[in-house]
């Protein structure tokens, strides 16, 4: 491709909103445009590292035995409401009859059906490449998180949990082949199902410093967990005292933790707080943990799913009195349950339920016994593995993929059935896994970039070579022509900047579009009958004679 007949141009001035680097480099190298916020237009070397992202992908997916489909975008809102997912907040309802795709359970499952009729037709998986629509609430990090993306998601349909299983880690695999593959360094990490399923999934992120999630990562033990999600071995703190009788106490103190902490002259640790949550049947649920310590929703949900923090003016409706809650001496709560850090320390401090009233010495074993003991503190750098192999580390990183364990929630809601080996009917389980395609494109240039631009892979870059001509010297022009048609006879993928610009325009140009191989041809190379020959991703360039260009080009690995 010659760079004057590029339909896309380099962008001098970009808003000064934009502060992923993701977005900064792909809209002012001409990769894509930005239509609104969360949408974005895909040019021609934009739509070039798709392809080739795409079909590594295919690649993996196929090799695990998957076929490629196209479903519709357009999805009848019935078979939403089949699946209780007709009121989502992240769905676009084109019509009060229709849903455009946000993901294909609702489609693919209806799909299967007319095809599934006995066990023999199991194990089946089925993927697609396409767009998706998903209402952001606030969509933000350039091509990261949008409202329209381009996605690979794949389903898997088996007998058995076993079979099911065997195949989630060959996909599993498969996945971090393909990030391997596209130049990236990957963790599989155990995260929740979201709106997906209640199961345990896994999801897949880069590490990066400009990362939007936070990662443990225990390097003894090897495992890797989303914060959210993440569990920690808690060590006792003080279970070494002996236990003290409980006291009453006047307290003129603030609400919060800390103010409580320093009333006392003691360690928010040794704080009880108890926070009140709502569920969805209008419950009032308390939730006891240390004061150190938070409750991280996504754990939450999976101990009682839907529950929501009380407002202001429901604590008020409810007498509960703010700052000074407790689990002892009320009826206020339907449930009360008792984060598992608890049983770390003795001789708590809590409120009373009356304003300026504490209560001391609170001891769990004695004083909350019988009630249920959960996990929902939310673990933090430094502290032990649940392994207790070691200390969790925080990293940063942006997720490229999940992949989930469905169950039979989307077969049952469709009355998906076949035969077993028995003749016996019964319903396939089945399993998800996606890739956000354009995401995956955006975490590439946020991990492979430096202060001059983009720093491509070779495998997803949107040519192999870039030929830069310095000055108007016809002997220049000549090399420079004839050194591209010998490289597009031999299918090596080439762009020649042929324009009439200055030499910094031009290689400040080619930084910031980052192609593997810059070769640059001038009047000073000429003469040495050599070109510049500099890779993207090293500080020196080297001379090479010019007769031996191809050849060198041609055994180098492209993918």
């Amino acid at each position: 491709m010659r760079f004057s007949k590029l339909f896309s141009k380099i962008k001098k001035d970009l808003s000064k909103d934009i502060d992923a680097i993701n977005a900064k480099y792909l809209l002012q190298a001409g990769f894509v445009t930005q239509v609104m916020a969360g949408v974005y237009a895909y040019l021609p070397m934009g739509k070039r590292v798709i392809n080739k992202i795409s079909d590594i992908i295919r690649d993996e997916m196929n090799a695990v035995d998957s076929q490629e489909i196209l479903m519709s975008a357009l999805i009848p809102l019935e078979n939403f409401k089949k699946t209780g997912r007709d009121t989502v907040d992240v769905a676009y309802f084109p019509t009060d009859q229709t849903v455009l795709g946000f993901s294909h359970e609702e489609e693919v499952t209806p799909l299967a059906k007319q095809y599934i009729s006995s066990y023999k037709d199991l194990p089946l998986s089925v993927y697609q490449i396409q767009t998706k629509f998903r209402n952001e609430a606030r969509a933000k990090s350039g091509v990261l998180r949008g409202r329209e993306f381009i996605m690979k998601d794949m389903y898997s349909f088996h007998q058995s949990q076993e079979d099911l299983d065997v195949y989630y880690d060959k996909v599993k695999q498969a996945y971090m082949n393909v990030y391997n593959r596209c130049g990236l360094k990957a963790y599989a990490i155990e995260a929740s199902g979201g709106i997906f399923t209640n199961n345990m999934s896994h999801e897949f992120m880069s590490q990066t410093p400009a990362g939007e999630d936070t990662m443990l990562f225990c390097e003894e033990s090897g495992t890797a967990q989303n914060q959210e999600i993440a569990k920690a071995y808690l060590e006792d703190i003080n279970t070494n005292e002996a236990l003290r009788d409980i006291q009453y106490k006047e307290a003129d103190r603030g609400l919060s933790v800390k103010e409580q902490s320093n009333f006392y002259g003691v360690q928010p640790w040794q704080i009880l707080k108890t926070l009140v949550y709502v569920s969805q049947e209008g419950k009032y649920i308390g939730i006891c943990i240390r004061g150190d310590l938070q409750v991280t929703q996504d754990k939450l949900d999976m101990v009682m799913e839907g529950l929501r923090p009380a407002t202001d003016q429901e604590l008020q409706e409810k007498d509960f009195v703010k700052g000074f809650i407790s689990p002892l001496n009320t009826d206020l709560f339907d449930e009360v349950l008792l984060d598992i850090s608890v049983d770390t320390v003795h001789n708590f401090i809590t409120g009373n339920n009356k304003i300026n009233q504490d209560i001391l010495d609170v001891n769990i074993a004695r004083d909350l016994a019988g009630y249920k003991k959960v996990d929902v503190f939310m673990a933090q750098e430094g502290m032990t593995c649940y392994t207790q192999k070691g200390k969790l580390m925080s990293i940063k990183g942006i997720e490229i993929g999940n992949i989930f364990k469905l169950g039979t929630k989307y077969s049952k809601s469709f009355d998906l059935t076949c035969s077993d080996n028995a003749g016996k009917l019964m319903s396939p389980i089945m399993g998800c896994y996606g890739i956000g395609v354009s995401r995956l494109m955006g975490a590439v240039v946020e991990s492979s970039h430096d202060d001059h631009g983009i720093i491509w892979p070779r495998s997803v870059a949107p040519y192999h070579v870039h030929i830069v001509t310095l000055g108007n010297d016809q002997a220049v022009i000549n090399e420079a022509e004839a050194l591209y048609k010998e490289l597009q006879k031999h299918r090596v993928e080439v762009l020649y900047d042929d324009r009439d610009q200055s030499a910094g325009k031009k290689l400040s140009e080619a930084g910031l579009i980052g192609i593997p191989l810059r070769l640059v041809i001038s009047s000073r190379t000429i003469k040495e009958q050599s070109l510049e020959w500099k890779w993207r991703d090293q500080k020196d360039s080297q001379m090479v004679v010019l007769n031996e260009v191809v050849m060198m080009i041609l055994n180098e690995s492209w993918i």
